[in-house]
């Protein structure tokens, strides 16, 4: 079996996951990648036996199973995994957004369970600063929802402001999303502090050699590598200001919005400009979302207490980078 410490890599989202996962984690020559699996070219490189049996493992100890998980067929199927060649000397890392979301039970559940399991792994996660987060988690869900492929057909356009939003998915939840000092409490618990690996978003776009360097050092493969991989790839690319406007006119027009409830998802893509994978054909300026100051003041009441205690705790500069706002 595969002797080097896994690496956990636990989100959050809107942290340029995705690009790590498709990027470094999936193609990196040191690392043996189990997960997230998305893209025809993640699949493409692993087995359907062992993409089944990694998700098996998921269902147990993060998903339906999570209260009470057969820990054997767990060991059995990591086992399993571990000891395919393309795993010897090779990194193992897990990468599941999951864990650092949902309600907090969940989130400790996990943690424990992959301790269980895992026993000595490294824990990465990176973090970014309240209003960012939110705001770019609030155009990921106008792109899921206008862009998905199961969207059923004859739904209309998917489109309100984001304060509306706020109040519609976050008023009776206290803003989970920004709750990461509880997430980072639970694995500290579960691993130990010498385990946990923490990033800032902020640090990646101020310089995303040294970012990129920093992780591959944490997970301990050849940074060399993981820059070549990694430097300059975006995925996830934010709406433009353009394509806002289009979803804009085609929400307010009667006529337009019935056309486009008939529209296949080739259609939708084709109308705002994106590519296959859902990614910007022609670049423009980055669309903003102005968060009211009433929602601003209460995000940040609601992370101050977990930022300070991250902050303290880990010596991460959340100050230097808005996390607190204006106090």
């Amino acid at each position: 079996m595969n002797q080097r410490k896994p690496v956990i890599h636990i989100g959050m989202p809107k942290t340029a996951t995705k690009t790590f996962q498709q990027r470094l984690f999936s193609k990196h020559s040191e690392v043996f990648y189990l997960g997230f699996f998305f893209g025809s070219e993640i699949k493409a490189s692993r087995s359907v036996d062992l993409i089944r049996k990694v998700e098996a493992v998921m269902e147990q100890i993060a998903y339906e199973h999570i209260r009470q998980p057969d820990y054997a067929l767990c060991d059995r199927l990591i086992k399993e995994v571990l000891d395919e060649p393309g795993a010897h000397g090779k990194v193992p890392v897990w990468s599941w957004e999951a864990c650092s979301t949902d309600k907090l039970n969940s989130r400790r559940a996990r943690a424990t369970n992959l301790k269980r399991v895992f026993a000595d792994a490294k824990i990465l996660m990176a973090l970014r600063s309240p209003l960012s987060l939110l705001e770019a988690s609030y155009f990921q869900q106008l792109r899921r929802e206008n862009t998905r492929p199961k969207r059923r057909f004859g739904h209309g356009p998917y489109y309100m402001g984001i304060d509306e939003w706020l109040d519609q998915y976050f008023r009776k939840t206290d803003l989970p999303h920004i709750r990461y000092g509880d997430t980072i409490r639970a694995y500290m618990d579960a691993f130990g502090k010498e385990s946990l690996n923490l990033f800032l978003f902020e640090e990646l776009v101020a310089d995303e050699e040294a970012f990129i360097r920093r992780v591959c050092h944490r997970m301990e493969i050849d940074a060399d590598e993981g820059v070549r991989l990694s430097i300059g790839e975006r995925d996830n690319e934010r709406w433009t200001t353009a394509q806002i406007e289009i979803l804009k006119r085609v929400k307010g027009s009667l006529w337009e919005s019935l056309r486009y409830r008939m529209m296949s998802r080739e259609g939708r893509m084709k109308l705002f400009q994106w590519d296959s994978n859902s990614e910007n054909k022609e670049y423009g300026d980055r669309a903003r979302a102005e968060i009211s100051k009433e929602w601003q003041k209460r995000i940040f009441e609601v992370a101050r207490e977990g930022n300070r205690w991250v902050e303290d705790e880990f010596g991460v500069p959340l100050t230097k980078y808005g996390y607190f706002g204006r106090d």
